[in-house]
């Protein structure tokens, strides 16, 4: 009951809040709605960062550490009897922790995993002009419309346009 009570308190409620969402993400991986690279063009920073590793898994990686550690610090909270002001300070400092953890967690792991993730394509680049993903091997634009001088175009006005 002790661990129970401890995911819908101050800190741990926030992983838990991250944990349901890391969740949907995965779910919606598994059901082909998404895919694991989805992020790495919208966070090119944290691709580099993580070397490599797509960004949803370094995110879970990071949302599941600091929510086991979260967890298991409210408990030794509740079992040491602090209250008060004494108890407010641990839990602050305890949600300090836990994100610290969990970013050097992601990082240990991510040197390791980086020879997994080594031979997939890198994240699209976007189109300066409006912020779209622009592939250079698909037969269409930044916008959406047949690219110039696609042999595939089946609307030949817009292909020589």
């Amino acid at each position: 009951m002790d661990v129970i009570g401890a995911v819908g308190r101050f800190p741990t409620v926030i992983f838990t809040s991250a944990l349901v969402v890391v969740l949907g993400f995965w779910l919606l991986v598994l059901l082909g709605r998404a895919g694991v690279r989805d992020f790495d063009a919208d966070a090119p920073a944290l691709a580099r960062v993580f070397k490599g590793v797509p960004v949803a898994v370094a995110a879970s990686v990071v949302t599941v550490s600091g929510w086991l550690v979260s967890l298991s610090g409210n408990v030794v909270v509740d079992r040491v009897g602090l209250t008060g002001l004494g108890a407010a300070l641990a839990r602050v400092t305890l949600l300090a922790l836990s994100a610290l953890i969990a970013g050097a967690v992601a990082h240990g792991l991510a040197a390791s995993a980086t020879k997994l993730f080594r031979g997939e394509h890198r994240p699209r680049q976007r189109d300066l002009a409006n912020g779209t993903p622009f592939d250079p091997g698909s037969p269409l634009d930044s916008a959406g419309r047949r690219a110039r001088g696609n042999r595939l175009a089946p609307d030949n006005r817009r292909a020589r346009g």
